[in-house]
């Protein structure tokens, strides 16, 4: 039996009981040609995920019960942050969706020197986060940031370890094996990579660079690269 999840609102859910939004009802009732009595699940974006039996589709709307609850469903033990430079056209929409799919908790997108896009549609990039959270059974929706500049971003980071990919390093990702990978800022630059100035600002801040391939890779075949290594470096650290 196929799996079809669908985003719930956390308030829509009471007592072992939920309904879905008419939007995701009405995929469930005309995209999926659903019916009473089938099984689905229950994303809330928050880290929770259920399975539910629908009781009623009355007038559109699809309720039911929940059957069973699974806290933390489909997520990664890690703890990963894109730092994304802005990249265009449907290139960054592949980049989101992929790193949603490899389990990173959250998306800052960064406007580097070299950014050829200076602006994001943050409301229709969430809908690429919801339907990529969705389609890979993630229980939590990973926060998209509002785009900061590259100066901003250097002014707030965060402590947590962070990595600069880059295909002018000598390292790779399992070459630290110092490293603590469970909580770390992943940085990926845009098509036009990054300015020396900026490279010397990461070289400031003792940022260490890693190499993801001995080939140059497009930026959002470098954010696949990066959080699919960064995992398996993790696992392999702690056996």
């Amino acid at each position: 039996m196929n799996e079809h999840f669908f985003h719930v609102q956390p308030e829509a859910i009471a007592q072992k009981k939920f309904s879905l939004s008419k939007e995701e009802g009405l995929h469930f009732l005309k995209s999926l040609r659903g019916e009473i009595g089938e099984q689905i699940w229950l994303l809330d974006a928050k880290g929770i995920a259920y399975l539910a039996l629908v009781k009623d589709t009355s007038n559109g709307v699809v309720s039911g019960e929940i059957t069973k609850t699974f806290p933390n469903y489909g997520e990664s033990p890690n703890d990963i942050h894109l730092i994304l430079g802005l990249i265009k056209g449907r290139r960054m929409d592949v980049a989101i969706e992929k790193a949603v799919e490899f389990g990173v908790k959250s998306i800052q997108p960064i406007i580097f020197e070299r950014c050829i896009k200076k602006k994001l549609n943050l409301k229709r990039l969430n809908k690429v986060v919801v339907a990529a959270a969705k389609q890979s059974g993630r229980s939590y929706f990973p926060n998209l940031l509002e785009p900061l500049s590259f100066l901003e971003w250097t002014r707030e980071r965060s402590e947590r370890t962070t990595l600069l990919c880059h295909y002018s390093s000598d390292s790779y990702i399992h070459d630290l094996e110092v490293q603590d990978l469970h909580s770390v800022n992943v940085i990926i630059g845009p098509e036009g990579d990054f300015s020396p100035k900026e490279l010397t600002v990461f070289q400031e801040l003792k940022i260490p660079n890693v190499k993801l391939s001995p080939r140059r890779l497009r930026s959002e075949s470098a954010c696949s690269a990066a959080l699919n290594q960064i995992n398996q470096a993790y696992q392999i650290q702690n056996g």
